[in-house]
């Protein structure tokens, strides 16, 4: 994983005590613009599940913290953000983001299938199969505007400035941070929620290597494409492919958190496959400079 093409220098290069501040002001701002609106949301009696609950308390809250820190607090602008979505010189990109989240479901499945989750062999490919299959290709392209507003802020801003030239390193924080970020959601109706407490805990702890895992895939395809609006259809197959299909398949008595845990499992892969040729990619370059 290399800086993104659209970065026109590098990060650690820049005045440190502005990341830094960029840094804290954009946590504080994610953070609280969110957390806050969600206790409300839990007093008042409405849920997340409602989708317009979402988009007014979590969609879009770290790109706003994003923006305002770019354009008020830092004063950096925006030519690093990645929003030109660069089609001709990234279409490879924009494939593996709309395809690859089928590829996971199908690791996941099979792993469902291993461990009991999903009795495959009742399975029959049918008309309804179909019909999944083909709005999963679209659906995350989509909805992409709508997970372009996490992206912007985890993505395109955090993930560079965090530990700045180590690209390992700064993904793991960066995913740990995201994880974070959605530890209330348990609790306030969303994934995770519906079960004991002992449950909603578990669903916290298993946000952070999915979040890490997920970050991996989406850090690798801001460094390759140079736009948000790669990762930002990743994210949304993620969530609209991966998970509701896995809701879909497995028997109605899987354990809670069983989804997460099956897409941990379904990422891993990936993420190796990701992490080999990047290690191949880096020795080619010294073999090349020496």
């Amino acid at each position: 994983m290399t800086t993104a093409p659209s970065v026109p220098s590098p990060i650690a290069l820049r005045d440190d005590s502005v990341r830094r501040r960029g840094v804290r002001w954009f946590l504080v701002l994610a953070f609280a613009a969110s957390w806050v609106p969600w206790v409300a949301v839990r007093v008042a009696g409405y849920s997340l599940d409602d989708l317009g609950v979402q988009l007014l308390t979590a969609a879009f809250v770290p790109a706003l913290a994003a923006i305002v820190t770019r354009r008020w607090i830092t004063r950096e602008g925006f030519s690093d953000a990645g929003l030109r979505p660069r089609l001709s010189a990234a279409w490879s990109s924009y494939l593996i983001a709309a395809l690859l989240p089928l590829g996971v479901l199908a690791i996941a499945l099979a792993a469902a299938a291993v461990t009991g989750l999903w009795d495959a062999t009742a399975w029959r490919f049918g008309r309804d199969d179909l019909a999944f299959v083909a709005i999963a290709l679209v659906v995350p392209v989509v909805a992409a505007p709508l997970f372009w507003g996490e992206e912007f802020g985890w993505t395109a801003y955090l993930r560079d400035r965090v530990v700045p030239g180590r690209p390992v390193a700064t993904t793991v924080a960066t995913g740990l941070i995201w994880g974070v970020w959605h530890w209330p959601l348990p609790w306030v109706g969303y994934f995770g929620a519906g079960g004991t407490a002992v449950d909603a805990l578990v669903a916290m702890l298993m946000w952070l290597p999915l979040s890490v895992l997920l970050e991996f895939v989406i850090g690798w395809l801001w460094s390759r494409s140079g736009s948000v609006w790669p990762p930002a259809i990743l994210h949304g197959g993620s969530n609209l492919v991966v998970a509701v299909g896995l809701g879909r398949f497995l028997e109605p008595g899987a354990p809670a958190n069983a989804v997460t845990l099956l897409m941990c499992a379904a990422y891993l892969p990936v993420v190796a496959c990701i992490l080999a040729a990047s290690t191949v990619s880096r020795r080619k370059v010294v073999g090349v400079g020496q």
